[in-house]
């Protein structure tokens, strides 16, 4: 079965660090990181992660009565927002949770599972 491993956290952490504390926050974490790509890669060795940049840096697209309306950011009622994703294909969602629970994210934020759904030949 295929998944999306969504990435969430809160990200405003982030905000007013420089890049000298943002570099070692990273570094600090990097071990947890390497040991999740290992386990990852051997229930899938095609996985793919991305990390994606501050949720700032986002635009969303609406399309009201005809007009494209572009507007900063996600606006939701929450803080967490989707900061990375994982696509992956593993046996069934035991393993899905297993793999989601070494994500080092998710001892701050949260991780969503998602199967992709299935159209055949449609893509």
């Amino acid at each position: 079965m295929r998944y999306a491993l969504l990435v969430y956290s809160d990200q405003s952490s982030w905000d007013g660090i420089g890049e000298e504390e943002a570099a070692r926050l990273r570094a600090e974490a990097m071990p947890q990181w390497i040991t999740l790509f290992e386990e990852m890669g051997k229930a899938d060795p095609d996985v793919v992660g991305y990390e994606l940049e501050s949720a700032s840096e986002a635009k969303v697209v609406r399309v009201r009565d005809g007009e494209r309306i572009v507007t900063d950011g996600p606006f939701a009622d929450t803080k967490e927002v989707v900061g990375g994703i994982f696509l992956t294909t593993l046996p069934d969602l035991d393993e899905a949770i297993r793999i989601a629970s070494l994500v080092p994210a998710a001892a701050y934020g949260s991780l969503e599972i998602r199967p992709l759904a299935d159209h055949g030949d449609a893509g």
